[in-house]
Protein backbone atom coordinates (compact mmCIF):
# COMPACT_ATOMS: atom_id res chain seq x y z
CA UNK A 1 0.00 0.00 0.00
CA UNK A 2 2.63 2.69 1.45
CA UNK A 3 4.46 1.46 -1.86
CA UNK A 4 1.13 2.34 -4.16
CA UNK A 5 1.29 5.44 -2.75
CA UNK A 6 4.91 6.75 -2.99
CA UNK A 7 4.46 5.95 -6.74
CA UNK A 8 1.42 7.48 -7.24
CA UNK A 9 2.84 10.58 -5.00
CA UNK A 10 6.16 10.22 -7.24
CA UNK A 11 4.14 10.38 -10.80
CA UNK A 12 5.57 6.96 -11.28
CA UNK A 13 1.97 5.17 -11.41
CA UNK A 14 -1.54 6.19 -12.94
CA UNK A 15 -0.14 9.11 -14.78
CA UNK A 16 -2.61 10.11 -17.69
CA UNK A 17 -0.98 12.46 -20.73
CA UNK A 18 -2.50 13.62 -24.07
CA UNK A 19 -0.28 12.51 -26.87
CA UNK A 20 -1.65 14.47 -28.98
CA UNK A 21 -5.13 15.82 -30.44
CA UNK A 22 -6.70 17.01 -33.40
CA UNK A 23 -9.80 18.22 -35.17
CA UNK A 24 -11.06 19.06 -39.08
CA UNK A 25 -14.21 19.62 -41.33
CA UNK A 26 -15.51 16.20 -41.38
CA UNK A 27 -16.74 16.93 -45.21
CA UNK A 28 -13.50 17.85 -46.33
CA UNK A 29 -10.93 16.38 -44.41
CA UNK A 30 -9.68 19.68 -44.36
CA UNK A 31 -8.34 21.66 -41.40
CA UNK A 32 -9.39 25.56 -42.05
CA UNK A 33 -7.65 28.48 -40.29
CA UNK A 34 -11.51 29.08 -38.96
CA UNK A 35 -14.67 26.97 -38.84
CA UNK A 36 -18.28 28.27 -39.77
CA UNK A 37 -21.64 28.26 -37.32
CA UNK A 38 -23.05 24.55 -37.87
CA UNK A 39 -20.14 23.14 -39.51
CA UNK A 40 -19.63 19.36 -39.10
CA UNK A 41 -16.36 18.61 -37.03
CA UNK A 42 -14.44 15.48 -36.15
CA UNK A 43 -12.00 15.45 -33.27
CA UNK A 44 -9.91 13.09 -32.04
CA UNK A 45 -7.93 12.91 -28.53
CA UNK A 46 -4.84 10.34 -27.87
CA UNK A 47 -4.83 9.43 -24.09
CA UNK A 48 -1.76 7.34 -22.13
CA UNK A 49 -1.39 6.20 -18.97
CA UNK A 50 1.96 5.15 -17.23
CA UNK A 51 2.03 2.39 -15.62
CA UNK A 52 4.99 -0.59 -15.00
CA UNK A 53 8.04 1.87 -16.45
CA UNK A 54 5.82 2.23 -19.96
CA UNK A 55 3.27 4.04 -21.13
CA UNK A 56 0.39 2.17 -22.02
CA UNK A 57 -2.90 2.78 -24.05
CA UNK A 58 -5.12 4.46 -21.75
CA UNK A 59 -9.53 2.76 -21.95
CA UNK A 60 -12.22 4.53 -20.51
CA UNK A 61 -15.75 5.08 -22.08
CA UNK A 62 -16.33 8.64 -20.07
CA UNK A 63 -13.71 10.74 -22.46
CA UNK A 64 -15.64 14.02 -22.57
CA UNK A 65 -15.39 16.81 -25.26
CA UNK A 66 -16.20 20.75 -24.65
CA UNK A 67 -16.85 23.73 -26.95
CA UNK A 68 -17.00 26.68 -24.47
CA UNK A 69 -17.20 30.23 -24.75
CA UNK A 70 -17.54 31.40 -21.50
CA UNK A 71 -20.67 28.13 -20.81
CA UNK A 72 -20.33 25.17 -22.34
CA UNK A 73 -22.45 25.09 -25.80
CA UNK A 74 -21.40 21.64 -26.17
CA UNK A 75 -20.54 18.79 -24.05
CA UNK A 76 -20.46 15.25 -25.51
CA UNK A 77 -19.15 11.66 -24.52
CA UNK A 78 -15.90 11.08 -27.50
CA UNK A 79 -15.88 7.12 -28.45
CA UNK A 80 -12.49 5.12 -28.50
CA UNK A 81 -11.72 4.33 -32.14
CA UNK A 82 -8.81 3.41 -33.76
CA UNK A 83 -4.82 3.74 -32.32
CA UNK A 84 -2.66 5.96 -33.47
CA UNK A 85 0.45 4.34 -31.88
CA UNK A 86 -0.14 1.49 -29.77
CA UNK A 87 1.05 3.40 -26.75
CA UNK A 88 -2.09 5.49 -26.41
CA UNK A 89 -5.44 5.20 -27.08
CA UNK A 90 -7.44 7.47 -29.67
CA UNK A 91 -10.70 9.07 -28.46
CA UNK A 92 -13.17 10.58 -31.11
CA UNK A 93 -16.16 11.99 -31.98
CA UNK A 94 -18.04 13.63 -34.61
CA UNK A 95 -19.49 17.02 -32.98
CA UNK A 96 -21.76 19.35 -34.86
CA UNK A 97 -20.45 23.28 -33.91
CA UNK A 98 -23.18 25.43 -32.18
CA UNK A 99 -25.16 27.86 -34.51
CA UNK A 100 -23.25 30.70 -32.78
CA UNK A 101 -20.28 32.73 -33.63
CA UNK A 102 -17.05 33.95 -31.45
CA UNK A 103 -13.62 32.42 -30.32
CA UNK A 104 -14.05 29.05 -28.84
CA UNK A 105 -12.27 26.88 -26.76
CA UNK A 106 -12.46 23.00 -27.53
CA UNK A 107 -11.25 21.12 -24.40
CA UNK A 108 -11.06 18.00 -22.79
CA UNK A 109 -10.71 18.15 -19.26
CA UNK A 110 -10.38 14.72 -17.46
CA UNK A 111 -10.27 14.61 -13.47
CA UNK A 112 -10.72 10.86 -12.06
CA UNK A 113 -9.95 9.86 -8.84
CA UNK A 114 -6.55 8.11 -8.09
CA UNK A 115 -5.06 9.78 -12.23
CA UNK A 116 -3.52 12.99 -12.83
CA UNK A 117 -5.24 15.64 -14.71
CA UNK A 118 -5.79 15.90 -18.87
CA UNK A 119 -6.59 19.26 -19.75
CA UNK A 120 -6.49 19.84 -23.60
CA UNK A 121 -7.18 22.81 -25.20
CA UNK A 122 -7.32 24.47 -28.47
CA UNK A 123 -8.71 28.19 -29.28
CA UNK A 124 -10.62 28.44 -32.34
CA UNK A 125 -12.59 30.87 -34.13
CA UNK A 126 -16.58 30.16 -35.22
CA UNK A 127 -17.28 32.59 -38.00
CA UNK A 128 -20.94 33.35 -39.35
CA UNK A 129 -21.90 32.69 -42.54
CA UNK A 130 -21.53 35.06 -45.34
CA UNK A 131 -24.40 36.86 -46.67
CA UNK A 132 -23.82 34.42 -49.70
CA UNK A 133 -24.18 31.46 -47.79
CA UNK A 134 -27.58 31.53 -46.63
CA UNK A 135 -30.60 29.64 -48.10
CA UNK A 136 -32.58 32.18 -50.69
CA UNK A 137 -35.54 31.49 -49.46
CA UNK A 138 -36.54 29.93 -46.00
CA UNK A 139 -39.38 27.50 -45.56
CA UNK A 140 -40.35 29.45 -42.11
CA UNK A 141 -40.88 32.74 -43.71
CA UNK A 142 -43.50 31.70 -46.58
CA UNK A 143 -46.06 33.37 -44.35
CA UNK A 144 -44.71 36.53 -44.54
CA UNK A 145 -43.89 36.68 -48.39
CA UNK A 146 -47.82 35.72 -48.45
CA UNK A 147 -48.46 39.02 -46.23
CA UNK A 148 -46.63 40.82 -48.51
CA UNK A 149 -47.98 39.33 -51.62
CA UNK A 150 -51.24 39.86 -50.38
CA UNK A 151 -50.38 43.53 -49.26
CA UNK A 152 -49.12 44.52 -52.76
CA UNK A 153 -52.15 42.64 -54.86
CA UNK A 154 -54.38 44.69 -52.32
CA UNK A 155 -52.66 48.15 -53.48
CA UNK A 156 -53.09 47.84 -56.68
CA UNK A 157 -56.71 46.51 -56.71
CA UNK A 158 -57.19 49.68 -54.77
CA UNK A 159 -55.43 51.82 -57.29
CA UNK A 160 -57.10 50.53 -60.15
CA UNK A 161 -60.51 51.16 -58.42
CA UNK A 162 -59.88 54.47 -58.18
CA UNK A 163 -58.01 55.26 -60.80
CA UNK A 164 -60.76 53.98 -62.91
CA UNK A 165 -63.76 54.78 -61.45
CA UNK A 166 -66.06 57.25 -63.61
CA UNK A 167 -67.16 60.20 -62.31
CA UNK A 168 -70.53 61.17 -62.78
CA UNK A 169 -71.18 64.30 -63.50
CA UNK A 170 -73.49 66.53 -60.96
CA UNK A 171 -76.43 68.64 -62.24
CA UNK A 172 -75.03 71.63 -59.87
CA UNK A 173 -72.12 71.57 -62.68
CA UNK A 174 -74.42 71.23 -65.76
CA UNK A 175 -76.26 74.06 -64.23
CA UNK A 176 -73.68 76.38 -64.41
CA UNK A 177 -71.93 75.92 -67.33
CA UNK A 178 -75.18 76.43 -69.19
Amino acid sequence: FVDDILQWTFQEKAVLRSTGHRHWLASTGARPDHYRINNDIVYEVDLAEYHDDAWHAYVADDVQFEAVMLDPYIRTTLNRSRAVAPESATYGGRIRLPDRYGTFTFRVNYKRLGLSNVDVKDTVGIWPLRHDEYPRFLVAAYPYYAGALVMVVGFLALCMAWLWSADEPSSAKKAKTD
